[in-house]
């Protein structure tokens, strides 16, 4: 049955049983759909090109598979526990359902989303940017935003960070101002996957129609965008202004003076250059009210006409889900960069734009569908990546990595001993205000930085939804991508065992905490639950790996600990075979 005919049929059947008389039930409705369109593709590729997929996942692979997607960490043994303990048929609806509006959906994807539109560290360091960003989309996307509008407000910032988060969008694309031709190039990266970067100085090598002309149009949208601050004042609050440009006489006037700084003059020449704002394929703006020109390339990207920009974003949600994509890689649509199965994509592409960007309705499309829940192993020789017949292995990103260790150990002991080391600029700014205020009160003559306390406190509510742990991990994975930045200064996306990698994992400061035996640990829980060295090892493999040890793994751990017993403790003994579990490949990827 072709997908259209199996569309209409169930829609069909929906209405004969009076499904969408409520608005909630039509809605429910929708991720079948999309579930049975997915899988329904996939049967017909499979059979076209013989292909056998491997068997379904088992519930241990699914649950460990689920909640790093979802909410990027391993389940807590309770949680694993009850999952297995579950005889309901539809558990697994059910939890994708619970993963879902759990607040750790959002923050994820938020992870996700921020280390795409700015990367990992790149924060001036005045207002935490970087994680008010964070905090927003993550907002965003556990209140069902469709990702439509969020490109809308993210592409339209205006005004002060403080009273506008999505502002941090421009500001951390470089201070004090990125030139305009990162804003039109960064812009369209990010929100279609068209790179025009190539344009700017010359035309696109393979790309006929992308010309300077067209990336000139596309730049003069943003010509006069601009990011004003206050450097008198702490903490800074950058504001985004859309202002006309001086008129070209003035400015060539301005480029004839003497001593002309190489920055400003960069600026003059970008304002003389990027003058008609025109979108590709379309007649020149007229309207010169400069404060409409963003918004017109907001709607231009969202609009139902842009089929590019739809299975864009259907190509980027789906690769966090299964690793691969239809086209590689993701942020690179041309027309020599040919989709993998191209009629599936512009099915899942139209589906998600008519679903207003509905990304938990995409997610548990997704989620729901054989595809996906495919197991990892047992993948067909003759299958290449984008038949997706078995689910793919790949790495967990360092934010995941880092946050799963904060799942095998429980309270709140272990986060309060990082918080020193990942305090946030904000927390910086208030206790130097607190430190100047004394000195004020000592000495009240002297000179003292300006300070902007209902700004600071604007600051601090924003960034209240991120709790320590979301913070910490961040950091953390802002200091490995750092630590492993290549000699390009490309940041490492995930774990491929360097060795930078190696020693962070093996002498950093939170497998050193986590792995000892002390109170408070994963270890000493499981001392304190049984004396049974079989148990232990079982439990630590549940906790650590999300599965029981098979029987030879099993049996060299318990011959390990019974001939190392004999000279050290068991506490050493343990730590080892926790370093072990965490050290190994399988901890490290998602499968």
């Amino acid at each position: 049955m072709k997908a259209k005919a199996l569309l209409a049929l169930l829609a069909a059947a929906a209405a004969l049983c009076g499904i969408g008389a409520a608005r909630h039930d039509a809605k429910a409705q929708a991720a079948p759909t999309l579930t049975e369109l997915i899988d329904h593709s996939f049967a017909e590729v499979w059979k076209r090109d013989g292909i056998s997929p491997s068997k379904a996942s088992s519930d241990e692979e699914f649950l460990r598979r689920v909640y790093l997607d979802v909410a990027g960490e391993l389940p807590t043994r309770a949680e694993a526990a009850a999952f297995f303990n579950d005889t309901r048929a539809d558990k697994r609806a059910r939890l994708i359902e619970q993963l879902l509006a759990d607040k750790r959906f959002g923050q994820h994807l938020a992870d996700q989303w921020t280390v795409i539109l700015a990367k990992r560290g790149q924060d001036a360091g005045f207002n935490s940017a970087r994680d008010l960003l964070a905090v927003w989309l993550a907002e965003q996307f556990n209140q069902n935003v469709g990702f439509g509008e969020i490109t809308q407000q993210l592409i339209t910032a205006k005004g002060h960070l403080s009273d506008n988060p999505a502002a941090a969008y421009y500001v951390l694309m470089g201070e004090p101002r990125p030139s305009t031709a990162d804003m039109a190039g960064l812009t369209l990266k990010h929100f279609s996957g068209v790179q025009i970067q190539c344009a700017q100085c010359h035309k696109h090598p393979y790309e006929e129609k992308l010309t300077q002309e067209v990336f000139g149009g596309v730049a003069s949208f943003f010509n006069a965008t601009d990011i004003k601050y206050d450097y008198t004042v702490l903490p800074l609050d950058p504001r985004i202004v859309d202002e006309p440009t001086p008129p070209k006489r003035a400015l060539e006037g301005y480029l004839k003076g003497k001593n002309v700084d190489a920055e400003v003059r960069n600026r003059i020449e970008e304002m003389m250059r990027y003058t008609q704002p025109q979108l590709p394929d379309d007649k020149p703006v007229k309207a010169r009210d400069v404060e409409t020109w963003r918004p017109m390339v907001a709607s231009w990207l969202t609009s139902r006409r842009n089929e590019t920009v739809r299975q864009y974003l259907a190509n980027r949600f789906w690769s966090f889900l299964l690793g691969n994509a239809f086209v590689t890689p993701v942020d690179d649509f041309n027309s020599f960069n040919k989709a993998a199965l191209p009629e599936l994509l512009a099915a899942l592409g139209k589906d998600f734009q008519q679903s207003g960007y509905d990304v938990k309705r995409f997610y548990r499309g997704v989620l729901n569908s054989r595809v996906y829940q495919l197991s990892s192993t047992g993948a067909p020789r003759n299958a290449q990546p984008w038949h997706f017949a078995s689910y793919p292995v790949r790495q967990v990103s360092p934010e995941v990595f880092f946050a799963n260790f904060f799942v095998l150990i429980g309270g709140d002991a272990f986060i309060r001993s990082f918080e020193r080391q990942t305090t946030s600029a904000i927390d910086k700014l208030r206790a130097y205000a607190e430190f100047i205020e004394a000195q004020k009160a000592k000495d009240p003559k002297g000179e003292y930085p300006k300070f902007n306390r209902p700004v600071l406190e604007k600051y601090e509510r924003l960034i209240k939804p991120m709790d320590a742990k979301w913070q910490i991990r961040r950091g953390l994975a802002s200091k490995y991508a750092t630590l492993t930045a290549d000699d390009e200064m490309s940041e490492a996306e995930g774990f491929s065992l360097t060795i930078d990698q190696a020693l962070e994992v093996m002498n950093g400061d939170v497998t050193r905490r986590i792995g000892g035996s002390l109170n408070g640990t994963l270890l000493f829980e499981l001392f304190e639950e049984t004396k049974d060295d079989a148990e232990r090892v079982r439990q630590l493999y549940l906790a650590v790996l999300t599965r029981q040890p098979s029987e030879p793994e099993l049996k060299r751990a318990l011959e390990f600990i019974s001939t190392e017993c004999k000279t050290r403790k068991d506490a050493q003994i343990y730590e080892d075979v926790f370093f072990a579990l965490v050290s190994t490949t399988e901890f490290a990827t998602n499968h």
